[in-house]
């Protein structure tokens, strides 16, 4: 199998690829600014720590071969986590992002306003393939597995990329826009799109 679902043992590698790879994202530069790369990729580690570990009990991470792509991805019930478990996430988004949480709250809460609420759906939070190994197959690798995931339980999936050229390459695996672009103030716009299951 070309992808295989990450164990517990993944985890701090998993974060460290997602690090890295995000840390050349204008998104989070702008997050945590005034840091250098080594200052950003740390933070980084602590903050994508967050979201595995919320996928972990809430949807799955997805590794490539070679472990040099990552899906992290939730399930629909992940919509009705409790008010108890949010007031944890945002102490520890406090704790990790320091000075610097009003903007990663301000973008937070700017990707909740566009997020569709009314259908169940799965939600890639995250997608990160290492530099050396992109142009590899290893998206369509992730996509394919993922997307097996969905169709088998009929369900749609939505998504936001951070990038155009990631928007127009995800649509070779069915995923469409599902509106304008989402303009959150102070940040780069983000392509939102979607994809319905297949049979």
């Amino acid at each position: 199998m070309k992808c295989r679902h990450a164990k517990d043992t993944d985890l701090e590698n998993v974060c460290d690829l997602l690090a890295i790879v995000f840390s050349e994202e204008p998104v989070h530069q702008l997050i945590f600014t005034g840091r250098d790369r080594e200052s950003l990729i740390d933070v980084l580690r602590n903050f994508f720590r967050i979201y595995v570990n919320l996928a972990s009990k809430y949807g799955g991470i997805l590794l490539a071969e070679n472990d040099a792509g990552t899906l992290v991805y939730f399930r629909p019930e992940a919509m009705a986590i409790s008010k108890e478990e949010l007031t944890i996430i945002d102490t520890q988004l406090r704790k990790v992002c320091g000075v610097d949480y009003p903007k990663a709250l301000a973008f937070i809460d700017g990707l909740e306003q566009y997020h569709p609420k009314n259908l169940p759906h799965y939600y890639i939070s995250l997608l990160a393939v290492e530099r050396s190994y992109r142009g590899r197959g290893l998206v369509g690798d992730l996509l394919n597995e993922f997307n097996a995931i969905l169709d088998k339980d009929k369900l749609p999936c939505y998504a936001e990329c951070t990038r155009f050229s990631t928007r127009t390459l995800i649509r070779r695996w069915g995923y469409f826009d599902t509106s304008l672009p989402i303009s959150i103030d102070g940040f780069p716009n983000l392509y939102p799109v979607w994809r319905e299951p297949q049979s």
